[in-house]
């Protein structure tokens, strides 16, 4: 009986790949640099301390996926914002379709009225006026607004995040600033 020569062994190939390790490394320190940062930005577009931190969560698992399609490390930021954003928009949506369920007060336990320990919170680190006005923007005025004035991003940034050119992220700001202008002077802000 013959035996199969085994398969000539091929010079390996010199690999461009991270191991697991360094990549490993590399995501924990992305995590430690924006943690916190992605947080209260997700906070401020929803208003729920609990669905932010589950947003933060999402976002870096997602993040930890495509490590590898990071090809940029100076875009790693806005990279970065852009997950936590479609994550959070995508979190948004499917809660607008989540419906209720029935009156049956058997059932069911209805929550204090009164604000929860997360909107007294939100009232100490953001004046309740500034943030009712925050939250009646369209979700697009609201997060070009966040990542220009609270996450200090610059237009071309902010344009890399919401997938906008320049000017439209420039368009897009004087618009949600007019909104916000209008509904803090609802709220009883004036000049």
């Amino acid at each position: 009986m013959v035996m199969p020569q085994p398969m000539p062994v091929r010079e390996a190939a010199v690999s461009t790949r991270v191991t697991r390790p360094e990549r490993d490394a590399a995501f924990e320190r992305l995590f430690d640099e924006f943690s916190a940062p992605i947080f209260n930005y997700v906070l401020r577009m929803v208003a729920d301390r609990d669905r932010a931190a589950d947003i933060t969560q999402d976002t870096f698992i997602k993040a930890y996926r495509k490590l590898d399609s990071l090809a940029d490390e100076g875009s790693r930021r806005s990279w970065l914002y852009r997950i936590a954003t479609n994550t959070a928009i995508d979190e948004i949506r499917r809660r607008r379709f989540v419906t209720p369920m029935g009156n049956d007060e058997r059932h069911a336990q209805r929550p204090d009225a009164g604000p929860g320990p997360e909107a007294q919170a939100m009232a100490g680190t953001l004046d309740g006026r500034v943030q009712r006005a925050l939250l009646h923007l369209k979700a697009n005025h609201r997060q070009c607004l966040l990542l220009s004035d609270v996450e200090d991003m610059s237009a071309q940034q902010i344009g890399e995040v919401m997938g906008l050119s320049y000017g439209a992220v420039r368009t897009l700001l004087c618009r949600a600033r007019g909104e916000m202008r209008r509904h803090l002077a609802a709220e009883g802000f004036t000049r």
